[in-house]
């Protein structure tokens, strides 16, 4: 009883402090829709990242010059714009929910709306005729932050970019009104970043409750997408994907050196209540969803959280090869600046011990600043011994 209180009335003050804050918001101005001139890879983009209010404080809008999103607040929050400001190229065909997740065997939604009858293309002025369900999460409250450094990017090496991303943080508050649920929370959160055209999403599940509850799966993006081509037979793997967005978690492993064989996240499936679709079967690859093919198959302890993957979105202004490339390395430099430091290093293959002093001897002399053991060398990096892990006087 202790714990449901203090959730409820935890709750309770976030949906007035936000609701509140929603006044002090910066209001959307007309000239913020319109398109950008420049070319971002060259010039720096003036415009910062910012959270406004519009229509009336009933929709909130995420934009910083170059990608816009947008949101309607109820009856419950939903995506009903996302555009790539510089080539004016609009992303969503249809609303879908935020997030869904799988709670000891049953999936619920976080937001979204129903009642779009056309998923071709999507008209806000239709929106304000849809509605909600019970039985999804339904949106509460909403916080905006500064984007924080995740990792301290200094760097002792020769880098190009020494400095933390900056950027803001919509943080969007869903919960339930289902008895099963009660002090379940669902935070979804959107990272947009200053002078690119990025923007990373993930979401947390907060367990305010008695008990612990089974979390089966965790999706953390869901978007009804413009279809890259129309043809009227085809499977959704012969079919080409849609190439607006460039998607990559944190979530990838593999031996290839390269994320689109490395990804185990990006699902692009068939959307069936697409019924005006040219395909015949309805087989168009149009519905994209973020998820790990595995888990997390976690039982969630009361007082505990959850954070899913983290999807990167950046939106990409050409089909140019070269071009797409720039701009996903321009993506980590911005998310990662480490990975833009340049250090001297060799590469040896040793023997013994002896070797590796001996080589790090010539590279102190000769101005290399680090050593690499390669594939094949002496030191077994599995070995977890007491003999290996202490540390040894040289």
């Amino acid at each position: 009883m202790k714990i449901n209180f203090l959730f409820g009335l935890l709750l309770f003050c976030f949906t007035n402090q936000f609701s509140a804050a929603q006044n002090h918001l910066p209001v959307w101005p007309d000239t913020m829709g319109n398109p950008v001139s420049i070319d971002w890879l060259i010039q720096p983009v003036k415009a910062k990242a910012q959270v406004y209010s519009a229509n009336h404080q009933k929709d909130l809008i995420l934009d910083n010059g170059l990608v816009e999103r947008r949101f309607r607040l109820g009856p419950n929050l939903v995506c009903f714009d996302y555009k790539n400001k510089t080539t004016g190229r609009e992303f969503l065909r249809a609303v879908k929910a935020e997030a869904r997740i799988r709670i000891d065997g049953i999936n619920y939604n976080i937001g979204g709306l129903y009642g779009q009858k056309e998923q071709a293309y999507l008209l806000p002025e239709q929106i304000d005729h849809y509605t909600s369900s019970d039985s999804d999460f339904i949106y509460r409250a909403y916080s905006v932050e500064p984007l924080p450094p995740y990792l301290n990017p200094a760097s002792k090496f020769w880098a190009t970019n020494k400095k933390a991303a900056t950027g803001k943080i919509l943080n969007l508050v869903f919960a339930s009104k289902l008895p099963a649920l009660k002090g379940i929370t669902v935070t979804v959160h959107y990272e947009l970043y200053d002078g690119i055209p990025l923007i990373a999403k993930w979401i947390s599940i907060n367990n305010h409750s008695e008990k612990s509850i089974r979390l089966n799966r965790v999706v953390n993006e869901i978007l009804g997408m413009v279809e890259e081509q129309s043809a009227v037979v085809g499977t959704p793997q012969q079919m080409e994907k849609p190439s607006g967005l460039y998607l990559e978690t944190n979530y990838a492993f593999n031996n290839a050196m390269r994320y689109n064989l490395s990804d185990q996240t990006t699902h692009w499936k068939v959307d069936k209540s697409y019924t005006s679709q040219v395909n015949y079967d309805y087989n168009t690859p149009c519905l994209l969803e973020i998820y790990p093919d595995q888990g997390p198959g976690i039982d969630l302890q009361p007082g505990a959280q959850f954070k899913s993957v983290r999807t990167y979105e950046l939106a990409m202004d050409s089909y140019d090869r070269q071009r797409r490339g720039m701009e996903v390395q321009q993506m980590y430099r911005v998310i990662a600046p480490w990975t833009t430091a340049n250090p001297i290093f060799m590469h040896l293959v040793s023997n013994n011990d002896k070797e590796v002093y001996h080589a790090i001897d010539q590279c102190a002399a000769t101005g290399y600043e680090a050593l690499i053991l390669s594939f094949g060398s002496h030191i077994n990096m599995e070995d977890v011994s007491d003999k290996i892990l202490s540390v040894a006087p040289i």
